[in-house]
């Protein structure tokens, strides 16, 4: 079985995560058009109020991490440009050598998170 997840923030990370403690055997890919993976957006604030003073610091984790804990594969760095639910493909694009291809899944997870949503009185 293979588990592609789009998405690497929380809910990506925790679904490959409780994915892989649920099945051994599966393959679990996960894509994010981001460069960094896991990281605390919450955290933001205190690094603007310079009470974190390195960025790093709200990424606790990274690919390699996910690799060697879970046996993920995270591709970072990589978008999604086409989802084709009737034949179970999707459409990657690798942002920084602009190759294609096309990968299959079994199962999929969209965790791409939200966008927020700003009031006009805030817009500049």
């Amino acid at each position: 079985m293979k588990i592609v997840i789009i998405g690497s923030v929380a809910a990506g990370t925790s679904v490959a995560a409780k994915a892989r403690r649920n099945t051994e055997e599966a393959e679990i890919v996960v894509y994010d058009q981001d460069k960094d993976i896991s990281y605390s957006i919450c955290g933001i604030p205190y690094y603007i109020g310079e009470e974190v003073e390195e960025l790093d610091k709200l990424t606790p984790r990274n690919a390699a991490w996910f690799k060697k804990r879970y046996n993920v594969d995270i591709f970072t760095e990589h978008r999604v440009t086409a989802i084709h639910p009737e034949t179970q493909t999707l459409e990657v694009e690798n942002l920084q050598t602009k190759e294609k291809k096309t990968e299959s899944y079994d199962e999929l997870v969209l965790a791409t998170g939200a966008k927020p949503i700003v009031p006009e009185i805030f817009k500049a």
